[in-house]
């Protein structure tokens, strides 16, 4: 789907280049002698380079950090920097692309916010895609996650990976040997799992006070409601079915997930107040209940929390939970947000090959793990194959926000706890089952002016349908709502791109 391959000139192209320059030779040998010198050194000449990056973080990194100043030195680069703090980076990103006083580079939080749709439409950002084979590093790209960032099958950014598939289940281990059960390995063993953490006293404290499954919502969402909805045997938000797109909501595998999520609030193995519970977790840190379905990096502080109230605590991770199709779990984006390169800052492509090489080379293993952990014997030390942290909080600050520049993470030393080394590899077992959303590249304007509005209706109604109080009945009747308040015409533009770009 993705052009990478550049154009061949033609050979009487070349050759009456060749003929030019040749006659420029002669006419003015000792300028162009000048001029040779010079575009010989542009080679190792330093980049500069202005970029606008997301910052998480109450202080921003220093100026003067020596983790900087080596990705600098590393690189060849001099970095201008503008910082903007997460929660105002899309507003503030939005009117500077209005504004057109762009930097060289920007991290995109949300390729596919309106605003860089219509600009890159508009011609606005060069498209990679047909230059990211000339890079040994950015040649590797998930043609997944280049698929989920690509706007009409083209591909304007690079991405910053992080793991394509993540979700699993944080379990209890403690509690499965209190009671002598094996970890689930299907959709039968896990309710059977579920209902023994609720009735049979994990915990052995003589009481009835726990639940099986830990649930809140995410926003719109209940937590691990899209997993188990996998594992049924159902898409990853859209269904590719006969070649049309259908929204998860409307298939059977939704219906049997409504109905699974039912039954275990009927049966009390879920916390019965999930539909008010923002973070999920909470419930786990009590020590109360015995999974928890989510990103599965996690773990570890789940555990360390648990522990607090409980210190014989100890979870473990699971990501294969067989059901009608086998083991299957959801993919997510694989990444998150990109770098863009503005036509209006950068005019050349001889600018644009020097840039995508700053960020090939930021891809190498050592820049890699200089942005995660900083320097050794500053930041950290290793002493008999462990690693120590410098706790130093100035020390700390220079590190903040590192991982902004990271493009590929393929080649970080996992130097963390067992809990977080098995995440990382449960992360790599999941991407060779992971189902992907078929739609990611499709954008729908309707989707986009109505979207957040009319998820809501079917929200709402998963939340009621799982409580009881609506039924089936009244489930296709907010099937209907969401239709035609707009989901119809949601359906219809990305069919039509889906087809537009299946040719």
């Amino acid at each position: 789907m993705f052009e990478r391959g550049q154009k061949r000139i033609a050979k009487a192209g070349i050759l009456l280049l060749a003929i030019a320059l040749t006659i420029t030779a002669c006419a003015d040998k000792g300028k162009n002698t000048n001029e040779n010198a010079t575009n010989a050194d542009q080679g190792s000449d330093t980049l500069q380079l202005s970029m606008m990056v997301p910052t998480w973080s109450a202080e921003q990194m220093p100026a003067d950090s020596s983790v900087l100043q080596k990705l600098e030195e590393t690189t060849n680069t001099k970095l201008s920097l503008s910082w903007v703090p997460s929660t105002t980076y899309t507003d503030k990103l939005s009117a500077t692309v209005a504004s057109g006083e762009l930097p060289q580079t920007f991290v995109a939080l949300e390729p596919k916010a309106s605003f860089i749709v219509n600009a890159a439409r508009s011609g606005m950002f060069w498209e990679v895609g047909p230059y990211l084979k000339d890079y040994p590093n950015l040649s590797k790209m998930s043609d997944i996650v280049l698929n989920n960032i690509s706007i009409d099958g083209k591909i304007y950014g690079v991405y910053r990976e992080r793991d394509l598939a993540r979700f699993g289940l944080m379990i209890r281990q403690d509690w499965l040997d209190n009671l002598n059960l094996k970890a689930p390995t299907n959709l039968d063993e896990l309710y059977d799992v579920l209902k023994a953490f609720a009735t049979d006293d994990p915990d052995k404290n003589g009481k009835q006070d726990t639940i099986g499954l830990s649930v809140g919502m995410q926003g719109n969402n209940i937590a691990g409601f899209k997993d188990i909805l996998v594992y049924m045997g159902g898409p990853n938000e859209w269904e590719l079915k006969d070649g049309k797109l259908i929204p998860a909501h409307m298939t059977d595998a939704y219906m049997d997930t409504l109905k699974f999520y039912k039954k275990l609030y009927d049966e009390k193995l879920i916390n019965q107040d999930f539909a008010i519970v923002q973070d999920g977790r909470s419930v786990m840190y009590k020590g109360k209940a015995g999974l928890w379905i989510d990103n599965m990096l996690d773990g570890k502080n789940i555990e360390n929390n648990i522990k607090k109230v409980d210190p014989d605590a100890e979870i473990n991770l699971l990501n294969r939970i067989a059901g009608p199709m086998g083991d299957r779990t959801r993919a997510g984006a694989g990444y998150l947000g990109m770098f863009m390169i503005p036509k209006t800052s950068v005019k050349t492509e001889a600018e644009l090959k020097r840039i995508l090489s700053f960020f090939d080379r930021v891809s190498e293993k050592d820049i890699q793990n200089l942005m995660k952990y900083g320097i050794e014997g500053t930041h950290y030390t290793i002493k008999d194959g462990e690693y120590t942290q410098n706790d130093d909080t100035k020390v700390r600050a220079e590190l903040t926000d590192g991982n902004q520049f990271m493009i590929l993470q393929d080649q970080v030393v996992n130097y963390g706890t067992e809990l977080e080394q098995l995440s990382t590899k449960l992360f790599q077992d999941n991407a060779t089952f992971a189902v992907p959303n078929p739609a990611a590249p499709f954008i729908s304007n309707t989707e986009i002016e109505k979207g957040k509005e009319i998820s809501k209706i079917i929200a709402d109604a998963t939340v009621k349908f799982i409580m009881g109080s609506v039924d089936e009945a009244g489930w296709n009747q907010a099937i209907d709502k969401w239709l035609q308040s707009g989901g119809s015409k949601v359906i219809e533009e990305m069919n039509a791109e889906y087809a537009k770009l299946s040719k």
